[in-house]
């Protein structure tokens, strides 16, 4: 969990690790979430957001969790198709049969509207789903290979990583709780 142990060090985060029963969500989505992401709740259990820029979605609750976020989205596209065209080209795990285990399963979000996601596939190890992440809801995504928490990392410390990062108006990141 390498870039989860560099989010506590570069953030000074010292609570302590929660532990968290993934298998409600996990049976839900029909897939394991990538132990990354585990980690990264188990360390950063409470609410809060990286920087007040970047928040990841809980392990559990009604509004604001993975689970919760996810019905919420497949419900939408289900209840109306054309609500799926803002995912495209990959739309909403199991929100519709053209999808066999691929889609979008939405991991965070940011407060001016970027969009965090995971590009699942069920048949392959969730430790290798790429981060797919957009800037505005209407704009296209982009794909990046790394981790939830390697992302998070990068957004908080990277100047130069994508139109994403807050490293040059952010000197210091932080993690604080609401």
């Amino acid at each position: 969990m390498e870039w989860v142990d560099r989010l506590v060090a570069v953030t000074g985060w010292s609570a302590e690790p929660v532990e968290f029963d993934w298998s409600g969500t996990e049976r839900a989505l029909g897939a394991r979430l990538p132990a990354d992401f585990k980690e990264l709740r188990r360390r950063f259990a409470e609410w809060g957001a990286f920087s007040d820029h970047v928040l990841v979605l809980e392990a559990q609750g009604d509004t604001e969790s993975v689970l919760a976020n996810y019905e919420s989205l497949r419900r939408s596209v289900r209840g109306n198709p054309d609500n799926g065209r803002i995912f495209e080209p990959f739309g909403i795990l199991g929100a519709n049969d053209e999808s066999k285990g691929k889609g979008l399963v939405q991991w965070g979000y940011s407060f001016i509207e970027e969009e965090y996601y995971w590009l699942a596939d069920t048949s392959q190890d969730p430790s290798t789903w790429p981060v797919v992440a957009r800037v505005d809801p209407l704009e296209p995504f982009q794909r990046f290979d790394m981790t939830a928490s390697e992302f998070v990392y990068r957004v908080l410390t990277e100047a130069e990583f994508s139109a994403f990062s807050v490293a040059a108006t952010i000197e210091t990141p932080y993690y604080r709780t609401f």
